[in-house]
């Protein structure tokens, strides 16, 4: 019941932090230590937390775990004015998650957990793994590319037809993503291999561009491919 509840928070979680905040109030989060958006924020994290976790004594872990997740951010704010040059994107992340773990097992031992409604765990997986498939995934990739170094190529302004469509490169990863851990969860390996070789007949101008997409696609694949493993395991 513990990794059932724990996959629900971190469902939450996704939700709250990648989903429904919005880049704007991220980006003024950064700017000031405590404003606004930490609060309207932390709103949708507890509403979230609450509201996924089928438990109607959950609001005291839910209220705790709304508490410990705005001073988290505060601490994260307060990290990025001092060194504007480093990401904290993994390590805030990395709290988050252990105390969504410490939390859940706290009141499972203290108060018991009594779930509402009788969710299947292999459902609530395979929900977790397509959340964490679609945006999140996205951002992930992208502090993992800020971590080693790696820049985006830039479009050929000589030639308009070569030109990125605006969010065409996000949109493509997660319905790659989708598609990998859908055929995955089933059992169907060899097709993925073959929408792997199928992306792979794609040319791009430039070794810069075409290392970049590759890589790209390694991480998203293989994000797929972890969750939808992980998701097997789970009988």
């Amino acid at each position: 019941m513990e990794f059932k509840l724990i996959l629900l928070q971190i469902i939450a979680h996704l939700l709250a932090d990648f989903i429904f905040q919005t880049q704007k109030m991220s980006e003024k989060k950064a700017r000031k230590v405590l404003s606004p958006s930490h609060f309207y924020h932390v709103l949708i994290v507890g509403v979230a937390s609450y509201g996924l976790s089928f438990d109607l004594g959950f609001w005291k872990a839910a209220l705790l775990l709304t508490i410990i997740h705005l001073l988290t951010d505060i601490f994260k704010s307060w990290l990025v004015l001092k060194n504007k040059t480093r990401s904290y994107f993994f390590l805030d992340q990395f709290i988050h998650i252990i105390t969504i773990v410490g939390i859940v097992f706290a009141y499972s031992f203290f108060f018991g957990i009594d779930f509402l409604i009788d969710l299947n765990l292999k459902i609530v997986a395979v929900v977790a793994a397509f959340v964490f498939c679609a945006k999140p995934s996205n951002i992930f990739i992208k502090y993992i590319f800020e971590a080693f170094s790696i820049e985006t190529p830039e479009e050929n302004s000589e030639n308009p037809g070569e030109q990125s469509l605006p969010n065409a490169g996000k949109l493509i990863g997660i319905i790659e993503r989708f598609l990998a851990l859908a055929l995955i969860i089933m059992g169907q390996y060899q097709a993925v291999g073959l929408i792997i070789a199928a992306k792979s007949i794609l040319r791009f101008n430039g070794v810069q561009k075409s290392e970049y997409v590759l890589i790209g696609t390694l991480l998203s694949f293989g994000i797929a491919a972890f969750s939808g493993i992980l998701v097997n395991m789970i009988v």
